[in-house]
């Protein structure tokens, strides 16, 4: 193809404002809206790091700069604007080969309070620039709503300024069902890889489902079970701790991490429930002998540990199996084996918000 697929159909152009359309234009930061899924925020000022910056040379360097991209992370608001638009400094371009730029570097708007929150548009990025400037709508009648703008999955944000329509107002946020997060340690899959929007993962999505404030910890490949990352975590006073970090492990160190991960927790936190999610199935378990024993393995390391502190009488220890959270072969699921679709992710969402749920809401004792 000798042309642009833009220049062919322009259902595939990117976004511009319109002339004539003006904005005011509100600084992310800006203390009227509310930043949900980033703990550290106020601390880390200025900035959108998911871990505190005082923290840096205690962790590993990968997984400090994985933290600087602000997965999970949602500026929520509620205004009477008629039109809606984004200005997004990223500190590189869009790059990766298996997952969209609108993950990657990406915004996403969903509309809506409680459980009926609701897409409604997102901020297509440049493919070679790291900075972008699009409408999200525009003619809509002035009536009050929530907003939630999902930050980039795989990208550092610089900054971001949000357009509303002259004249506008602003309040906080219409109140979350369950205000105390749930904190989701874990791997690429944790972070987002390879969500086509950023909103459309499983932690987000779940917590959609559920109208809970989730944060998402997750580093791409360094999922480790570092004792640094239990320690910033345990300082999160939060609703459930899920421990989904056993893809970048071994069974070895899978054996020696776990224990320790759950005991810095429970210190801080003795009554917080804590949920450990095994390791989903990948393709290649169908037809290697040997992937399937290291996913077994590893799964074996969570239910063994789990069944062990439930018969010294730990009560507030689970398991939740990843087998049956994304059942092998699901069709449409994966991009490449192992990091879910969009349809993966929701998938995987409908089968977690039950237990999260449960988890959440245990019956009297």
């Amino acid at each position: 193809m000798t042309s642009k697929i833009s220049r062919l159909d322009k259902n595939f152009r990117l976004k511009k404002i319109a002339p004539g359309d003006t904005y005011t234009w509100i600084n992310g930061a800006d203390r009227r809206l509310t930043i949900r899924g980033l703990p550290w925020f106020e601390e880390n000022q200025p900035g959108y790091c998911r871990l505190p910056n005082r923290a840096q040379k205690k962790l590993r360097e990968a997984v400090w700069s994985l933290a600087q991209c602000p997965a999970g992370g949602r500026i929520c608001f509620r205004s009477n604007t008629t039109r809606m638009a984004v200005r997004v400094t990223n500190a590189g371009p869009s790059g990766m080969p298996h997952m969209p730029a609108t993950g990657q570097s990406g915004v996403s708007l969903y509309v809506g309070a409680g459980r009926e929150c609701r897409p409604w548009s997102g901020a297509n990025p440049d493919i070679a620039q790291p900075g972008y400037e699009r409408p999200l709508f525009d003619s809509v009648t002035p009536e009050w709503r929530d907003f939630t703008l999902y930050l980039p999955l795989y990208n550092v944000l610089n900054k971001i300024e949000i357009g509303i329509a002259p004249g506008s107002s602003l309040k906080p946020p219409t109140p979350l069902h369950f205000a105390k997060p749930v904190v989701f340690y874990g791997t690429s899959i944790t972070q987002g890889g390879c969500a086509s929007l950023p909103g459309s993962d499983f932690v987000a999505t779940t917590g959609r489902i559920l109208d809970i404030d989730v944060v998402n910890l997750g580093f791409s490949g360094n999922g480790q079970g570092d004792p640094e990352v239990a320690k910033l975590m345990a300082e999160i006073d939060a609703s459930l701790f899920v421990l989904d970090y056993a893809a970048n492990s071994t069974v070895e160190s899978l054996t020696q991490t776990l224990p320790g991960f759950v005991q810095t927790l429970r210190r801080r936190h003795p009554k917080t429930p804590i949920a450990l999610l095994s390791i989903l199935p990948y393709w290649r378990t169908a037809w290697s002998i040997p992937a399937l024993k290291k996913h077994e393995g590893l799964r074996d390391v969570m239910i063994h540990f789990y069944s062990d502190q439930r018969r010294k009488g730990t009560s507030r220890l689970h398991f939740i199996d990843g087998f049956a959270m994304l059942p092998l072969g699901t069709s449409g699921a994966s991009v490449d084996g192992g990091h879910p679709s969009d349809h993966g992710f929701q998938v995987m969402a409908a089968n977690l918000a039950p237990q999260i749920e449960r988890l959440l809401y245990p019956p009297p004792l």
